[in-house]
């Protein structure tokens, strides 16, 4: 497990002494773990568990050390060349030594210990879900339609590794062609006179924008951080981008601060600048025929037989951004059911996209904070008969968790919940309530979209009964 003390260790003292070291796991930064022969546990940069290897100390505390693999002894058959020069180096990608099916089974053994470790659920729930979890791996290169990249005055590309530093991302093998092309041009531009001379003005220490491939190959920019030394001469510079960013994207964005980008069922879908889209072209089409099979298997369940006899049903999609799954509970339900479906976020521009993209669902689309509307919605006894929650890395947290498995569970009705999940401590935190409070794991799908790097996407379906007192 990765251990954030880890990040700025003292340097160790042990200069440049190679040690043959056993590692035993692969920690979920993407590390070797092992233990010097003290006994000190050790992190190591490119090694994999159950590899000899020799390690050379980097830094140290009295009870960890992180250090650099020297040579590789017995290696693991996980084990590849990396594809990319620059593997050592950038921060972009923590997993290019291991294979992509190598790097399936560690997400997959991760997630498990994460349910262990973090979310403590009991061993027969961890005992479900390593039966019910499939594994699904999209395309390792070419995939990434949005990228965030950094600029320092000279270089545009990703943070190197445990560093500030910039790490050209000219040659990246995970961005989609006309990425790579767009950040050729917008290098050019940041580094013409006029950028540059206000950079070195300013004394850039760091610029962030994002960009977005939209539908048509065109590229989109949004700004994001700037950081200067000499705070005075900042607003000249940041000025100046903001026009950049103007002209660059001139008619892809409407007046609403909306451009199209492609969706696999919707001829036009549009997201804001600050909207999430999925960073893998093949993401929403696997989520969306995941989710879709699997609750309609779900609802046809002999416990869903009264909310089939219903007419009219409730929906909730918590976090929905520009509506990418809105429409999910609609098509689940089929003929001869009307869900009104609720849709909330706190970005205004989310909610803006989602009623374009899906004028049918405007009426009942909220801006507001998510933990807020289950609270309201909870102490007026408003509950949803299918529940979508795609929330942000940090969940909905134990609290709102806790209170609305505990209203939904105590309802005579059944309710279908759809979770998906993008860090596996705080869905193995946010579900713990859900299982303890009578829902039961229906399926669960882990996602792989995200090649190279150390993350995965889980997709979860649950279902409660609901009480008959």
């Amino acid at each position: 497990m990765h251990d954030p003390k880890m990040d700025h260790l003292p340097a160790a003292k042990t200069g440049t002494t190679a040690i043959e070291v056993e590692l035993h796991d692969t920690s979920t930064d993407g590390r070797g773990v092992g233990r010097l022969p003290e006994g000190k546990v050790v992190f190591v940069e490119g090694g994999i568990g159950s590899e000899g290897v020799t390690v050379r100390l980097e830094r140290e505390t009295r009870t960890l050390a992180e250090g650099s693999l020297q040579s590789v002894l017995k290696g693991s058959p996980m084990r590849q060349e990396p594809p990319c020069p620059q593997a050592d180096r950038c921060g972009g990608c923590q997993l290019q030594h291991v294979t992509p099916e190598g790097q399936l089974t560690l997400k997959r053994q991760w997630l498990i210990q994460t349910l262990r470790r973090v979310g403590r659920w009991d061993p027969q729930q961890i005992d479900l879900a390593d039966q019910l979890i499939r594994c699904h791996q999209a395309s390792p290169l070419g995939y990434r339609v949005r990228a965030r990249w950094h600029f320092d005055g000279e270089t545009l590309g990703f943070f190197a590794r445990r560093s500030h530093q910039v790490v050209s991302s000219q040659d990246c093998l995970l961005l989609a062609p006309p990425l790579v092309e767009a950040r050729t041009r917008l290098l050019g531009m940041l580094t013409a006179d006029g950028i540059a001379r206000l950079c070195r003005r300013a004394a850039l220490v760091d610029l962030q924008l994002e960009a977005t491939l939209l539908r048509n190959d065109a590229v989109v920019l949004s700004l994001g951080a700037l950081a200067c030394r000499r705070r005075k001469e900042e607003p000249p510079l940041r000025h100046r981008l903001q026009s950049l960013v103007k002209q660059w994207n001139h008619t892809q964005v409407d007046g609403d601060g909306l451009a199209e980008v492609a969706h696999p069922d919707r001829e036009s879908f549009r997201v804001g600048a600050q909207v999430f889209v999925q960073p893998h072209f093949e993401a929403l089409s696997l989520y969306r025929a995941e989710i879709l099979d699997q609750l309609r298997r779900l609802l046809r369940q002999p416990v869903f037989s009264s909310l089939d006899r219903k007419t009219e049903w409730k929906a909730w999609d918590l976090y929905c951004g520009a509506g990418a799954l809105s429409d999910l509970p609609g098509l689940a339900a089929g003929t001869g059911h009307q869900v009104t479906t609720w849709s909330v976020d706190g970005e205004a521009t989310a909610i803006t996209a989602l009623q374009r993209n899906h004028p049918a669902l405007a009426a009942h689309s909220v801006v507001g904070d998510v933990r807020e509307f289950i609270q309201d919605r909870v102490d007026d006894a408003e509950l949803p008969d299918i529940l979508v929650c795609d929330p942000p890395r940090d969940g909905i947290g134990l609290s709102a968790a806790t209170r609305l498995s505990r209203a939904l569970a105590g309802r005579r009705a059944s309710t279908a919940l759809i979770w998906l999940a993008c860090d596996n401590a705080s869905f193995a935190r946010d579900l713990k309530p859900f299982l303890d409070h009578g829902f039961s794991l229906h399926s669960m799908a882990l996602f792989d979209c995200f090649t190279y790097t150390i993350h995965a996407e889980t997709v979860v379906l649950l279902g409660c009964p609901g009480t008959t007192e």
